[in-house]
């Protein structure tokens, strides 16, 4: 036998023994995430807005009436608030713009945890923790 071959042989009995001895390794792979956190959201609070229509049908020189409102240069009706209506229409968009924004505020908690990635933990047979 020539020294190749001899070399050949010890090499692949070197390589089937240490195949052999090569134990599988196991892992426990634990997948966390932290709780998901929701902000509230306020229930919306509407006041109620009195609308008033003055018309070309309400007597001459009334207080309804629209050229004593708006002078000759009218259309046929308009639709008219008072003050504490005008209050009442601004305080329900701020509350609405409220409760919007605590909606976005909603989505956006649940777009940030649904897309960050989970906490891997990895443990050996032994419970010890890489």
């Amino acid at each position: 036998m020539g020294i190749a071959k001899l070399s050949a042989v010890a090499f692949l009995g070197l390589m089937l023994a240490a195949c052999q001895t090569a134990q599988p390794t196991t892992a426990v792979v634990t997948v966390t995430k932290p709780p998901l956190m929701i902000p509230s959201v306020d229930n919306i609070k509407i006041q109620d807005v009195d609308w008033y229509v003055i018309n070309k049908n309400a007597k001459a020189g009334s207080e309804s009436s629209p050229d004593a409102v708006f002078g000759k240069t009218h259309s046929d009706s308009l639709l008219a608030i008072t003050p504490k209506g005008y209050e009442s229409m601004a305080t329900n968009q701020e509350n609405l713009v409220k409760v919007i924004r605590q909606y976005q505020a909603q989505v956006k908690a649940y777009k940030d945890y649904y897309s960050q990635q989970p906490i891997i933990n990895k443990e050996d047979a032994n419970g010890s923790s890489n």
